[in-house]
């Protein structure tokens, strides 16, 4: 989605100042982006508790309130937080402090901007510029002579591994004192209240092993296999055909890997195989249809290829997508936050997941938005629009502004 200059923006808005501006998104996001926060258990996993510690040093120079919220295993999200009235209404920006690793991304912790204005780096995108937008946006809040409700500003731990911070955040509103949340992520800065759940799970197949010169005296366990993964291909898009959001659009399937064979015995027959399925799911679904629909499969399998031997595994868990009603107050505020600084809004879906679910799931209306592109994210040349960081904080700023009204 392209989008003017921040200049052109910012004589829409209704605020009778620039939040921010271009130099302190740079110097803020890339102070962010230099600070290494790639997930525990990836490639250099370092954690995101350094970053944690710039957000709470950001938030006490300006003046807000900050607390440490501990998650588990020493984390914590840190808080960062304008207090208004006690019969005020609480608005949560929330983004997540680390990152995935580094990968090919050699320069990504020396962030640079480009001709164009693109701050590149590791975390620009996914998700550190949308931490940024929302640190800017409280900065301003903070200068306010009167706060229109409560605004709180969650860096949270570890949504690229566990989830913890997002949770923990959830779990904090059991006296369902937050009444929105805004949470960060690649949007391009449209309205996100939909978006997909996704399961993996585990299928196997069982041969006979046998020595390779007389393969005809085993039963293959990878051939077997790619008898299994040809009735995929064939029978998973007309099941999923009718599994179509409006927003979001059809329900999806994809092979992850695939394991097979014993590498240090290279005369034997295998005599099992598993590959590993990925679903991602509209909000509609349930995780007893998708293993329903996957039993659908492995039934018809069995009938076209007899003596096929296999068996799935899914995980116990409950499993849940975004679907934010678009009357909730969240919504209406941050569109004609968009409508009023962008000049129009867009409201759609989107196929991936967040740190949204959560917090929905505890029934506080969530939606995404945040700046960047999420075709950037995890790429070996993320970047994310300098102009999009700072016209998202004034977006914001209006959005808090008037999310007591919408209440």
């Amino acid at each position: 989605m392209a989008h003017p200059s921040y200049d052109a923006w910012r004589f829409c808005t209704v605020i009778n100042e620039p939040v921010t501006s271009n130099e302190a998104a740079v110097k803020l996001l890339s102070e962010l982006i230099s600070i290494p926060s790639m997930a525990r258990g990836v490639e250099d996993g370092t954690g995101d508790q350094a970053v944690a510690d710039a957000v709470e040093k950001f938030g006490r120079a300006c003046g807000a309130e900050v607390e440490r919220q501990p998650v588990g295993g020493g984390d914590s999200n840190v808080l960062v937080s304008v207090p208004a009235d006690a019969d005020a209404p609480t608005l949560v920006f929330e983004a997540h402090m680390d990152t995935v690793a580094l990968g090919p991304m050699t320069n990504g912790l020396e962030p640079w901007v480009d001709p164009e204005g693109r701050l590149h780096g590791r975390g620009a995108c996914d998700t550190k510029g949308s931490l940024a937008m929302q640190l800017l946006a409280l900065q301003w809040a903070v200068r306010q002579s009167r706060a229109p409700c409560r605004l709180v500003v969650c860096a949270a731990v570890g949504e690229e591994s566990s989830g913890l911070g997002a949770r923990a955040l959830a779990a904090s509103n059991a006296g369902r004192t937050i009444d929105g949340a805004i949470v960060g992520e690649p949007t391009s800065l449209e309205v996100v209240r939909a978006h997909r759940w996704g399961v993996v799970w585990d299928v196997f197949t069982r041969g006979t092993a046998a020595h390779t010169s007389h393969p005809h005296l085993g039963d293959n366990a990878i051939t077997r296999m790619t008898q299994l993964i040809e009735v995929i291909h064939q029978e998973y898009p007309r099941l999923l055909a009718s599994k179509v959001h409006p927003l979001i659009g059809p329900s999806t399937y994809s092979i992850r890997s695939i394991q097979g064979g014993l590498t240090g015995s290279p005369n034997m027959v295998p005599d099992s195989c598993t590959l590993h399925m990925e679903r991602r799911c509209n909000p509609d679904e349930r995780p007893e249809d998708v293993e329903a629909d996957f039993n659908e499969i492995l039934d018809i399998a069995r009938q076209r290829h007899p003596g096929l031997r296999v068996e799935s595994e899914f995980p116990q868990r409950d499993w849940f997508g975004l679907d934010t009603p678009e009357s909730s107050a969240v919504v209406q505020s941050l569109r004609r936050g968009c409508d009023t600084v962008l000049g129009s809004a867009t409201v759609t879906g989107a196929p991936y997941g967040s740190d949204a679910v959560s917090l929905s799931q505890v029934g506080i209306p969530s939606v995404l938005f945040g700046p960047g592109d999420i075709r950037h994210a995890h790429s070996p040349d993320e970047f994310v629009p300098v102009a999009e960081v700072v016209a998202g904080a004034q977006v914001l700023a209006e959005t808090w502004m008037h999310f007591a009204d919408d209440e």
